[in-house]
């Protein structure tokens, strides 16, 4: 039986894919935008790539029903509010009528799992920034993204308590790594990238702010690794679960990371959280232990040694960091 990933050429997504494949499983890996032929050789055949419009409940069915689809990793959405913004309609379509869509077909083909990825977004009310965020604490989303992505959260809990879906949200935050690496800065990605491409590319960094911005950053290696293992899990006990390492980082340990990662690398930033909260609204970290406690998985990179592997990566190829 096969695994369905959504979003599949997606950073989270593909990363996804990529770590199932290494692991034996059989994957349905849905897609809108074209895969290049590079991914799909890579991958080989354990990959059945199906293109499809997860808004489109009839195409949706149409598609998955040729697949034997037992499960689904839903990674699919409009990413961000930077994003959402243009396309309202769009957004809406995509993070919360998809959703809805998904989880009908598992209902109606008993599907043995369904894991949704949601995200820290969820929580965009003023809060203590030092106060961990465990997995029952009250939404409070204030914009297109945050509201989509928790009309998402309400739906896969829904079908877990009326239908007996083994359904569950993971949230995620701040996710950096490979092969990700946009051209100019992303800015509701936050510093990570955007400082660690210019240090390996060279260029001095000196900031006059955005020191003071703190995130729950997260390698993607360990995004889809526990979001495997929240699939694979023999019972999940709960309908939310966070995937991170419990703690936020500030830019200046972003910057201290990227040195350490990049010796000889100029990385100087001042006071203030600008521009990193021009999109984004600060929080306190996600913790919480149920994924632990459910699936045994734990996120292994800390911001340091994530910085360091993804470094690692860019000095690999750092030719895609030049487009």
């Amino acid at each position: 039986m096969a695994l369905l990933v959504t979003g599949a050429t997606g950073h989270v997504g593909l990363t996804v894919v990529r770590l199932a494949v290494k692991a034996g499983m059989d994957v349905v890996a849905q897609h809108r935008s074209p895969v290049p032929q590079a991914i799909v050789d890579q991958l080989g055949g354990s990959v059945r790539w199906v293109h499809c419009a997860l808004d489109d409940p009839f195409s949706l069915a149409a598609v998955t029903s040729a697949h034997d689809i037992d499960g689904c990793v839903h990674t699919a959405a409009v990413p961000n509010d930077r994003v959402a913004h243009a396309i309202p309609w769009e957004t809406v379509q995509t993070n919360a009528t998809a959703t809805a869509a998904l989880l009908e077909l598992a209902r109606l083909r008993s599907w043995r799992r369904f894991i949704y990825v949601s995200t820290g977004s969820v929580f965009q009310k003023d809060m203590r920034l030092d106060e961990p965020l465990i997995e029952d604490h009250s939404l409070s989303p204030s914009t297109l993204y945050g509201s989509t992505k928790a009309a998402g959260e309400l739906f896969v809990g829904m079908y877990r308590k009326q239908y007996g879906l083994s359904a569950a949200t993971v949230r995620i935050s701040f996710v950096y790594g490979p092969p990700l690496v946009p051209a100019e800065r992303d800015l509701p990605r936050g510093p990570v990238v955007a400082f660690l491409r210019e240090a390996v590319l060279g260029i001095p960094i000196r900031e006059a702010g955005g020191g003071d911005f703190a995130a729950s950053f997260t390698h993607v290696d360990d995004v889809a690794s526990g979001l495997l293992a929240a699939y694979n899990a023999p019972t999940l006990n709960y309908d939310i679960y966070h995937l991170g390492h419990g703690r936020n980082w500030t830019t200046y340990e972003v910057a201290e990371a990227v040195r350490a990662a990049v010796p000889g690398a100029v990385v100087e930033v001042g006071p203030g959280t600008m521009p990193w909260t021009t999109y984004n609204r600060m929080r306190g970290p996600l913790a919480g232990t149920r994924l632990k406690d459910d699936t045994g998985y734990k996120p292994s990179l800390p911001l340091t040694e994530g910085v360091a592997a993804f470094a690692a990566w860019m000095k690999d190829n750092v030719e895609l960091l030049q487009r």
